[in-house]
């Protein structure tokens, strides 16, 4: 069965537009549902950038709420380490990029070469907001990163797509 690893940019976009807290909370059930049947996941360096936001933050609060199991703990596995390294090494030698782009890539704190590792370790799909970007220089897009490495990267709404039945009803009528 797929699996599928998501980007922060999902959790954030999600919270502040599509699917608020307040009037989506299926949206956020959905997520923990696909998780408990082992569909859904991220990793820790996801949830360090969600949880470094605000105590009463919404995602923040919902990550935290989370099962450990939901975050895949990243630099504390050899496989997905040695696979960071590749694409550390990818980065350091891809001469479209320029050097500020290659330092903010290679940031301990940066989730992107993390997800992508992760995803090349056991095979996952990483959900992102994010396209491939051919002529990015200034930054390397998570997307550029993943199709090098042979990682597979999609959009939330095709995740739902895929995996989710319509829910929309009208309220009140």
């Amino acid at each position: 069965m797929e699996a599928y690893l998501l980007d922060a940019n999902v959790l954030i976009q999600a919270k502040n537009f599509h699917y608020r807290f307040e009037f989506c909370a299926g949206f956020w059930t959905w997520l923990e549902d696909c998780h408990g049947n082992g569909l859904v996941f991220s990793v820790n360096k996801v949830k360090s950038e969600i949880c470094a936001g605000k105590p009463d933050d919404a995602a923040r609060v919902w990550c935290q709420s989370l099962p450990s199991t939901f975050f895949i703990p990243d630099d504390a596995d050899a496989a997905v380490m040695a696979n960071y390294a590749k694409l550390m090494n990818w980065a350091a030698s891809t001469p479209q990029y320029t050097d500020k782009a290659r330092a903010e890539f290679a940031d301990g704190k940066n989730a992107d070469p993390f997800l992508v590792a992760t995803a090349m370790t056991h095979g996952h799909i990483v959900v992102s907001h994010e396209s491939v970007s051919p002529a990015a220089q200034k930054r390397i897009p998570l997307p550029n990163a993943a199709s090098a490495h042979g990682v597979k990267t999609i959009s939330v709404f095709d995740l739902l797509s895929k995996h989710a039945h319509p829910t929309f009803l009208l309220q009140g009528a």
